[in-house]
């Protein structure tokens, strides 16, 4: 009795791991879609895959380039934020995705040919690329009107805000848009705020609105877009050469072979292997599934239940966002806007710095890391508010 029992759950065991290793059977294409709240996007065939493949291309040798010999900032900044905002809107669908899609019968899905973009898409790309080359075209006479905007000037900076306001939504939904267009109108409307309210102003009109977020190294081209350009660009060049190089699966087998064949072996290889693939992936979703078809069977094996052994897949997958480049993203920002260095911020940030004993003379040295620890953790906060901000 207890070897049938015994025989049908490894008999179990061995159904679901041929399910899990199988992509096609897991969908792990659609799993990472329709969990991972930055991935919905097409499934370009033809024209627009190629378009998209030469301008992503261009793009990384573009910030290659910028390595070696740098450009002036306003210039590089402007051209990047061009050409990815072009294909932004080419790559991203404008309303629905593959979790709506993915819900369709196997023969539909079967049937279902890629999604090219559209007329609407392919003007709100060239729309980009215009309003932003414009900058480029009359520079030395724009950077000098950044006060005292002309009608041309506004109508591209207008026509470039709401270019992102749309792709942020395209790509990230409708929660940060929605705050960036809160304060915009704050900024605006602030005169109509009455006096008892105590956060009132005088009021900005369009010229001073699309003079600092378009027209300088502030708002549209801030913090966030340089580190982006010159940080985070770099390290998605680096992941993906890892990607395609084929060290995801040499990082898994490390990871197997760090640890030997203990009885907490499977555990922290799942975790070590987790952190790994973030340098590849950078991102939380999609690190699970890749690591799930691997790492389930192992963890059945070692005697994991079910639920604990998706907690550890699932804490695993979280450690993309603990690896460059998406920390490297955070720990840069944090360091532009507090003015200190990039290691000081992860290691206040990353733990609580232990209480001394009571009467010991380190009271004063524990202060001094818990404000640090304190500043750098609360960056976190105002880089996101601030990043918010500046996207708009």
């Amino acid at each position: 009795m207890s070897e049938e029992r015994n025989g049908r759950r490894s008999g179990e065991g061995s159904d679901e791991r041929v399910r899990l290793e199988d992509p096609l059977a897991i969908g792990a294409d659609h799993l990472i879609e329709e969990f991972e709240a930055e991935k919905p996007a097409r499934e370009l065939s033809g024209f627009p895959k190629l378009l998209l493949s030469v301008a992503g291309v261009g793009l990384s040798c573009y910030a290659l380039y910028w390595v070696l010999d740098p450009v002036p900032a306003q210039i590089y900044r402007t051209s990047f934020l061009a050409v990815a905002l072009a294909m932004t809107f080419i790559l991203y669908r404008a309303w629905g995705s593959s979790r709506e899609t993915g819900r369709e019968g196997e023969d539909e899905q079967a049937e279902r040919q890629p999604d090219n973009p559209g007329v609407t898409d392919y003007l709100f790309a060239v729309l980009s690329v215009v309003a932003l080359g414009y900058t480029l075209v009359v520079f030395d006479e724009f950077v000098r009107r950044a006060a005292r905007p002309e009608t041309l000037d506004l109508v591209f900076g207008l026509v470039t805000i709401l270019l992102v306001l749309e792709a942020t939504r395209r790509t990230v939904g409708w929660i940060l848009p929605v705050i960036c267009v809160f304060f915009i109108a704050y900024a605006y409307l602030g005169a109509l705020i009455p006096d008892w309210a105590r956060i009132g102003h005088v009021g900005y009109g369009p010229n001073r609105i699309v003079g600092q977020t378009y027209m300088g190294l502030e708002g549209l081209f801030g913090v966030p877009l340089d580190v982006a350009a010159t940080y985070i660009v770099l390290f998605t060049i680096y992941g993906a050469v890892l990607e395609y190089s084929g060290a995801g699966k040499y990082f898994i087998d490390v990871s197997f072979a760090a640890f030997g064949q203990s009885r907490t072996s499977p555990g922290r290889t799942t975790t070590l292997a987790g952190f790994l693939l973030g340098t590849v992936s950078g991102s939380g979703t999609a690190t699970t599934v890749t690591l799930a078809s691997v790492a389930w069977p192992i963890l059945r094996r070692g005697g994991y239940p079910r639920e604990a052994g998706g907690g550890v897949l699932a804490a695993a997958g979280i450690g993309a966002i603990l690896s460059p480049p998406t920390l490297g993203a955070a720990a840069f920002i944090i360091a532009e806007f507090l003015g200190a260095s990039r290691r000081c911020c992860i290691t206040s940030g990353s733990s609580w710095p232990s209480r001394p004993t009571p009467g010991g003379s380190g009271r004063k040295a524990w202060t001094s890391r818990r404000r640090l620890w304190a500043t750098c953790s609360g960056a976190t906060v105002i880089t996101s508010a601030r990043s918010s901000s500046s996207s708009s």
